[in-house]
């Protein structure tokens, strides 16, 4: 079980308190400036170009169409509306299909048809003069739309979420992006504007064994993302015939985009230019708004093929847990009480956050981390907390503190209270007798990232720090430095061999510990695919260099590809391989261990970004006190040259 960011609800209601108390001197505070705002938007729908659509805006919370706000795309791609006085509200942008309305399909490379059961949208949470409506605008209104979410807060959240998932580089996915309108020849600016029109053309690629590959792809992720995770299901309902391989997603939308961005002119170090370590296949922070949700009794007759009913339905399912909203369960928490302004005392809107992690109420530091944590965007004054009561079912503490903005001190008394409900039965994975080692409880570690694959919800080189609670939660800053606190928080803790392993929506956590610290975390797809390692953040030093130079030596080794007959390794951490393939200890960029593994222990000595790039494994014995034999590898040169140990000539071990 996890949340994410459950500090951004408090300080949203935080904000609402001191509103309140700081909004009433003068009513004319809350009038917009109408005059400020131009009455003029300009609309450019984005598959590539669409023309002839017609375009209309919506209020969001009414459902109803703003009066005379229409247009057309026409030739240009480009809808002009002139409103009669400014939206001052959430709003909808829809686009219609229908009449003599195509649109560019960067699939196929023709004009296809933009059919009249087509609509795309946008949600937009305040006025803005350009918009764009396209591929992840629409997965964003399905979301927005189907949970009834209509505050300007819900809206951005959303569309941001989206944006971190599928679009990182970009800023805003309401913006316009270029419009492409041809098979070849097209120059793709190097602006937001470019970089989106190649994102959406290489989500289009995706769907291409489609008859309308770009509004196919649109139909199955809208659909897909209703559960938060790029999985092929909604719920526990997976599709019939799949555009794309789940499980492989990230690289086939990011070999897609590096693709079509070549195509077009972009070729300037494009993992940078797209940001594409950090594109994701989950939508994070939105449990709360996704909470009341029945994906099970949603109308989806627009994924492609349909969904397979019943299909993954069984309860100890790993991807049908508490978190997806599907039935409701997990813990919750319920925050009452009141706050006190300048002596007068008023009692708060009750707010209820479900799946949040209950604390242990013998764990009084965790139970203190998680509020300071929840808190961490204000400027706290005087935070005291208290366990009322604790039970089987329900967790109540008492939590007081003070927030000082533009001179009004504003007093919070509030209660604290878990409902929990356990931990799924069914789940065999689960074990609740797991506790952490002695070296991990109570104990924060800074690490670093290091990129093997790409698909990683983490960027090569980010610092992330990891907090382990006596009583087995692992909280995860994924920005120290920020100083805003824990964006997650696993409670779940199972063994697997000798490590303790962490399930989140999407990925896996398996850490490593020896007898005196922390060794190291991987990152697994649910999959159990292999994306990276956290390890120790040691400044300049390599982490688990000892591993290889304790093994230093001359090794008469025998095998096909190799010439010389000895693989050198030095006492700093130099592997000379062969005649001419040799690296420095300045080569390295990160030695895994994998001498705790059942089959192939082995120390991975790495000189790339990831496992692409040349890397030397040096494969153990059983014992893991000897090398019995040496692998060179670059596989993206199909370079593989492995070699048995027979014997050292000075030092190390032989096999």
């Amino acid at each position: 079980m996890k949340i994410y960011k459950l500090r951004n609800w408090l300080v949203i209601l935080s904000v609402f308190i001191l509103a309140s108390c700081l909004g009433d001197d003068d009513d004319n505070n809350n009038t917009p400036d109408q005059t400020a705002q131009t009455t003029e938007i300009k609309v450019s729908p984005a598959l590539g170009l669409t023309k002839n659509a017609n375009v209309r805006l919506i209020l969001l919370a009414t459902n109803t169409p703003i009066e005379g706000a229409t247009g057309n795309t026409g030739e240009t791609g480009v809808a002009t509306i002139t409103l009669a006085s400014a939206i001052t509200e959430p709003f909808i942008v829809e686009v219609l299909g229908g009449g003599d309305a195509e649109y560019f399909d960067e699939a196929k490379g023709v004009f296809l048809t933009l059919g009249a059961d087509t609509t795309l949208r946008a949600v937009l949470s305040s006025f803005q003069s350009e918009v764009g409506v396209t591929t992840l605008t629409e997965i964003a209104a399905t979301a927005i739309l189907n949970t009834g979410a209509t505050s300007a807060e819900a809206i951005n959240l959303v569309n941001e979420q989206v944006r971190v998932a599928l679009a990182p580089a970009l800023t805003d996915i309401t913006m316009p992006p270029q419009l492409i309108d041809a098979a070849s020849g097209v120059t793709a600016s190097s602006d937001q504007a470019g970089i989106y029109a190649v994102s959406l053309a290489a989500l289009a690629q995706l769907g291409s064994s489609a008859s309308s590959p770009a509004l196919a792809i649109i139909d199955a992720l809208r659909a897909d993302f209703l559960d938060l995770t790029i999985d092929g299901k909604v719920g526990d309902q997976a599709f019939e015939a799949p555009l794309y391989n789940a499980s492989n997603f990230i690289s086939e939308y990011t070999s897609a985009i590096q693709a079509y961005a070549q195509q077009v002119g972009l070729t300037d170090d494009l993992s940078a230019t797209f940001s594409l370590d950090n594109i994701k296949k989950t939508l994070e922070g939105l449990s709360d708004i996704f909470a009341s949700l029945d994906l099970g009794s949603l109308e989806l007759d627009f994924v492609p093929g349909g969904l397979s009913s019943g299909s993954g339905g069984d309860s100890d399912d790993d991807d049908n847990d508490d978190n997806n909203g599907n039935d409701g369960e997990g813990n919750t928490l319920i925050i009452t009480g009141s706050t006190t302004v300048a002596g007068v005392t008023t009692g708060i809107k009750e707010i209820k956050i479900r799946n949040v992690p209950a604390p242990d109420p013998n764990d009084l530091e965790t139970i203190r981390k998680q509020i300071e944590d929840s808190l961490a965007e204000l400027e706290v004054n005087d935070l005291a907390f208290e366990l009322v009561s604790s039970s089987d079912t329900e967790i109540v503490v008492s939590v007081r503190y003070s927030v000082t903005t533009q001179g009004v001190t504003v007093t919070s008394d509030l209660t604290y209270t878990w409902t929990l409900t356990g931990k799924d039965d069914d789940d065999d994975d689960m074990d609740d007798d797991v506790m952490l080692p002695e070296v991990l409880k109570g104990k924060v570690f800074d690490m670093v990232f290091m990129l093997s694959e790409s698909g990683s919800s983490y960027a090569d080189g980010q610092k992330v720090r990891f907090t382990f609670s006596s009583s087995g939660m692992m909280f995860i800053d994924t920005d120290p430095e920020a100083g805003n606190g824990d964006e997650m928080s696993l409670d779940d803790v199972m063994m697997e061999g000798s490590e303790y392993v962490y399930k989140d929506d999407g990925f896996i956590y398996k850490v490593s510990v020896t007898e005196t610290g922390l060794n190291e975390i991987n990152l697994f797809t649910m999959e159990n695919m292999f994306l990276g390692s956290f390890t120790i953040d040691g400044g300049d030093e390599i982490a688990n260099l000892e591993l290889v130079t304790a093994r230093a030596g001359e090794y008469r080794v025998v095998g096909e590809g190799h010439s010389r007959g000895t693989v050198v390794i030095g006492s700093d951490g130099s592997i000379d391989f062969d005649t001419g393939i040799s690296f420095a200890q300045s080569d390295i960029v990160i030695i895994y261990d994998r001498t705790n593994l059942e089959e192939e222990k082995r120390i991975q000595v790495s000189y790339g970004a990831d496992n692409n790039e040349p890397l030397i494994n040096l494969f153990l014995s059983a014992d893991g006190s000897t090398i019995t034999s040496i692998q060179y590898r670059i596989l993206k040169d199909e370079v593989d040259i492995m070699v048995t140990v027979e014997g050292t000539v000075t030092g190390g071990g032989g096999g």
